[in-house]
């Protein structure tokens, strides 16, 4: 009797694990779409370990009932060797820096690190962002409203998160453009399949730009507090402890990297989704009430972090494997997210579709902190172009992919109306 499963293979797509994998590291041979590769090796090899260098010989995930198990496991570290992900090399600012960040921190040090921070930044303190949210997306419209054309990325999504993000932190406003630098600097060097001389040259001064910046930010705010994020982090405190100062400085960066380039992609890849799907964006027109619903099916159809790496503390049995100490495991989450033993016609998308629970934002204790910021400028962005852009339409038939499947984004995307 023919395998059902072996029936939905792509003939044109190669027909082992590895190779599939290679393509998918390779923007040479992966193309724009990457999905119909991961359904690919989700059907060929829902789990397997590759011997690829680009992972680090790492168990790969495509599953979404795995990911809510395997990876919520207390036996998974994000410490230790997740880093050799990003890199393998000598000692840099880049590393230095990502060893301060609340997601390369294990129990109890993550616990005691996300518990203080949550503190500070509140799902309060975030809908109090709305008014301002919408004031600066309004205003990035229009500029370009007469125009009757703009490259969402460039022109909206990009710039948003980040002068959000510096706003809330208490970075001055003649700083932006370099905190803007910095963050695409920060993200490129962790990009290891694109890394170059002078791609971790940019990403390494940018760590170091980015801790001595807040290392003075903080010295200032313990003098003079403000009512922004980084004098609250400062303040904040639970059973007589504190951050430290390198914490803070951790906090500071993940909440300016998490907080920008991927919500930047989430926007543009929102929006990209919908104008593929015009009977979607029509229904959303009509209906703007839908927007929440319409941001969590988005954020399901087309995620921008798509690779999550933890490593093995303890042996663990896993389906007919034992995933061995020390070994990687790396979920990739766009092949979770589109799992048809999850989610009903998983590559269509439907605002409207009545359970999209999602791992976009990771899962468990390391759900994203910054979340419901995402959620926010995604809803304000996504529903405001919307609305006030009737004919809403693509201006080129095949926006270019940046090329990273660690955060998959566009380098561009020009619509028009």
């Amino acid at each position: 009797m023919p395998d059902p499963a072996r029936q939905s293979l792509d003939p044109r797509l190669p027909d082992e694990p590895e190779a599939v994998l290679q393509h998918l590291l390779d923007p040479a041979l992966r193309g724009e779409d990457l999905y119909p590769l991961l359904h690919q090796l989700r059907t060929l090899a829902p789990v397997f370990k590759t011997e690829n260098p680009g992972f680090q010989q790492a168990w790969v995930i495509t599953r979404f009932a795995d990911d809510d198990t395997v990876v919520r496991s207390k036996s998974l570290s994000s410490d230790n060797r997740v880093l050799e992900v990003f890199d393998t090399g000598e000692q840099s600012a880049f590393l230095e820096v990502m060893r301060s960040l609340l997601k390369f921190l294990d129990p109890p040090d993550h616990t005691r690190v996300r518990g203080l921070i949550a503190r500070a930044f509140t799902p309060r303190s975030i809908e109090g962002l709305r008014p301002r949210i919408q004031t600066i997306v309004d205003e990035r419209i229009a500029a370009r409203l007469d125009a009757r054309e703009m490259d969402l990325v460039a022109d909206l999504a990009f710039p948003l998160p980040v002068i959000v993000i510096c706003e809330l932190l208490g970075v001055p406003v003649e700083d932006v453009d370099r905190f803007f630098r910095w963050s695409q600097d920060l993200v490129r060097r962790a990009d290891v399949q694109k890394l170059d001389a002078d791609r971790k040259r940019r990403g390494d001064e940018a760590a170091a730009g980015l801790r001595d910046y807040f290392l003075e930010l903080i010295a200032e705010r313990r003098q003079r507090p403000r009512n922004d994020l980084v004098s609250a982090l400062i303040a904040v405190e639970a059973d007589g402890d504190r951050l430290s100062e390198s914490e803070l400085v951790g906090a500071a960066i993940i909440l300016l990297q998490a907080g920008h380039e991927t919500t930047a992609n989430l926007i543009t890849k929102g929006i990209l989704g919908l104008l593929r799907h015009p009977d979607q964006l029509e229904l959303l027109r009509r209906r703007p009430e839908l927007i929440v619903d319409a941001t969590e099916e988005l954020l399901r159809y087309d995620t921008s972090v798509q690779i999550t790496p933890k490593v093995a503390t303890t042996d663990i049995p896993y389906h007919e494997h034992t995933i061995q100490a020390g070994d990687i495991v790396a979920t990739l989450r766009g092949a979770v997210n589109r799992d048809p033993e999850r989610y009903p016609d998983p590559d269509r998308l439907d605002i409207r579709r009545p359970d999209n629970r999602h791992h976009s934002f990771g899962v468990g204790a390391y759900h994203c902190l910054g979340a419901s910021l995402a959620r926010a400028e995604i809803q304000i962005a996504v529903g405001s172009l919307v609305s006030r852009l009737p004919g809403l339409e693509l201006r080129e038939d095949r926006p270019k992919s940046k090329g990273s499947l660690y955060l998959h984004g566009l380098e561009s995307l020009r619509v028009g109306w």
